[in-house]
């Protein structure tokens, strides 16, 4: 409040070189601005210093702070209609060899415009109530002139100023979304569709036959947010193509920190879905939030997080009473659906049926469940989604190891099955050609990946490779 009625009395001083004092008021004492007297605070000219002026011009600060401030509410509240300058279509964006800068300058220009409008709206409504206000303090023409000219100038100048930066700073992050966002669309369009085929109604038949049910899930690291988001990426598709590893489950899903149209590829992997998009005609990755996670020792992912999440998203989905084994892979692992059934109808109390509350290890060297693929029976898992959040341990923790705990703590046994997993930090190498193994890891290469995946499938059958 204070403020606007000092540059409101800043607005009404005129120079004492370029205004005469009105006839009425000559020969009065001169009183530079800013003076109270007798308690009243006033504003001051050349030689305006009577009560009764200080009083009437003290009324015009007042109004004039008033028309100030609602010059300022009018453009903070309509900040954000201006972001409608912001949105550009993809054939601009295309064509601009610079986007982020053309719609800068586009909205600099926009807002530079609609500042003038309203500050000349502004100026006409405070001129006509300078007006009223002063016209029976200042009969000069002259000096009310110089003075509405002043005020005119400064409202430009000191508002027009403060109104530009206040919509700048409203505006920015619109520009940058949308710039975003027009780059996430340009991305999606050129990502053509590709074939699932685990999708096509002949193999959800043949898969919905297919027992003990298994619903089977992986977190994917996504290109541009994780170093090892491109190899993922590649590696997942490959499966999703081939309708091998998880793809050949009853009922998969894949999690990531945005989502993904699994059903389109392009320049950068799998396209983020944008916004505004019919995402019913995508097959979209699940979105669980950000799956970055740091590293501890021999580099081993502090990932106990990202994995929490899941499970919650997975409890949340209501998907896991339909099947009776869950199992998670990582993306770099070869395995055998298949095989996974064999063994679990063979070697499990129950042969097969998820009544048992129970989950498997991998590592007969270190008695202990390796991460690369985790199988839990249902009841395990129901009761690990339904209680993961009573867990302890879950900072600065492997996935694997928390799981471990956290199942062991919510009573839920291990068996080991020493035929789950060959994996080359557990035994200390890597044979493809073994056909009883279900898993190897790990395979981030996606020629190697295929190399392994078919000689074992080479020694099962001779003849037949993908």
């Amino acid at each position: 409040g204070g403020n606007f009625f000092c540059a409101a009395a800043m607005w009404a001083k005129i120079p004492e070189d370029e205004a005469e004092a009105p006839p009425e008021l000559r020969g009065c004492e001169e009183v530079s601005t800013g003076v109270v007297r007798n308690s009243q605070p006033f504003l001051s000219g050349s030689s305006w210093c009577s009560h009764r002026s200080g009083r009437r011009v003290f009324i015009t600060a007042l109004v004039l702070g008033i028309v100030a401030a609602i010059f300022l509410a009018t453009f903070v509240t309509r900040a954000s209609p201006f972001t409608a300058y912001s949105a550009k279509t993809l054939v601009e964006v295309e064509d601009a060899q610079e986007p982020t800068k053309k719609i800068a300058t586009d909205v600099e220009r926009d807002v530079e415009r609609d500042v003038d409008k309203d500050v000349d709206k502004t100026e006409e409504q405070a001129k006509e109530v300078l007006e009223t206000v002063i016209r029976s303090d200042i009969s000069d023409p002259a000096t009310k002139q110089k003075l509405i000219a002043k005020f005119r100038g400064d409202i430009r100048r000191k508002f027009g100023g403060i109104a530009k930066t206040n919509l700048k700073k409203a505006i920015d992050g619109d520009i940058e979304r949308d710039v975003h966002e027009n780059s996430h669309l340009k991305n999606y369009l050129a990502s053509p569709p590709i074939g699932i085929p685990s999708l096509t109604p002949k193999i959800q038949k043949e898969q919905a036959l297919q027992w003990p049910s298994m619903f089977c899930w992986c977190i994917m690291q996504t290109v541009g947010l994780n170093s090892w988001g491109w190899m993922e990426e590649t590696l997942v598709k490959q499966q999703l193509e081939n309708g091998i590893g998880i793809f050949a489950c009853n009922e998969w899903a894949v999690m990531t920190d945005v989502k993904l149209a699994l059903n389109r590829w392009g320049p950068r992997g799998f396209p983020r879905i944008p916004k505004g998009i019919n995402s019913t005609l995508d097959t979209p990755t699940w979105a669980i939030g950000s799956t970055q996670v740091a590293k501890g020792a021999m580099t081993n992912p502090l990932n106990a997080m990202p994995f929490r999440t899941a499970w919650k998203a997975l409890q949340l989905s209501k998907k896991l009473s339909k099947h009776d084994w869950v199992i998670k892979v990582d993306p770099d692992t070869v395995w055998f659906p298949v095989r996974l059934r064999n063994h679990l109808k063979l070697y499990m109390p129950g042969h097969g049926n998820g009544w048992d509350n129970i989950f498997l290890k991998n590592c007969p060297r270190f008695n202990s469940l390796q991460g690369p693929i985790e199988v839990i029976s249902r009841q395990g898992a129901t009761n690990l989604e339904n209680n993961i959040q009573n867990c302890g341990g879950v900072w600065g923790t492997g996935e694997d190891h928390f799981i471990v705990n956290c199942l062991q703590q919510l009573g839920v046994p291990p068996k080991m099955e020493p035929g789950l997993l060959n994996d080359k930090y557990c035994d200390g190498y890597i044979d493809c050609s073994n056909t009883w193994k279900v898993a190897f890891h790990p395979h981030k290469n996606p020629a190697h990946f295929m190399e392994c995946f078919n000689a074992s499938k080479e020694a099962e059958h001779p003849t037949k490779k993908v």
